[in-house]
């Protein structure tokens, strides 16, 4: 069983992720992205699998205003060891997302090493 402190850690790793998304902060999504992540999802018909950095560029390019107030809601946080899980609901530029996150920690922080997202149909 984890305590409450690593759920507070994970927590705050996804707030600063999706925060970072929904700003266009860079800075933020760096702090919460492992450099080797990435994002995986279909979007548009086709499949997206970014890295980091592809991520952080596509973001840059699609938030043309930040949103200060983001939304989201973690459904659930999964921790085995130094390996976490969270599903995570997020609206990015009016879309609803379920993002399934995989977090590691090292080095003595929790960072987002994966993500695979959802993108749920309007209506």
């Amino acid at each position: 069983m984890q305590d409450a402190q690593t759920y507070a850690e994970i927590a705050e790793v996804v707030r600063t992720y999706v925060e970072g998304m929904c700003q266009n902060d860079a800075a933020k999504l760096r702090a919460a992205l492992h450099e080797k992540a990435c994002s995986i999802g279909h979007f548009e018909g086709g499949l997206e699998w970014e890295s980091r950095e592809g991520f952080i560029t596509l973001v840059a390019e699609a938030v043309k205003e930040p949103d200060l107030s983001p939304w989201h809601v973690i459904n659930a946080i999964s921790v085995v060891g130094d390996v976490a899980t969270v599903q995570v609901e997020d609206i990015w530029l009016g879309m609803h997302y379920d993002d399934t996150l995989t977090l590691l920690r090292h080095e003595g922080r929790w960072q987002i090493v994966s993500k695979v997202f959802f993108l749920r149909p309007a209506g």
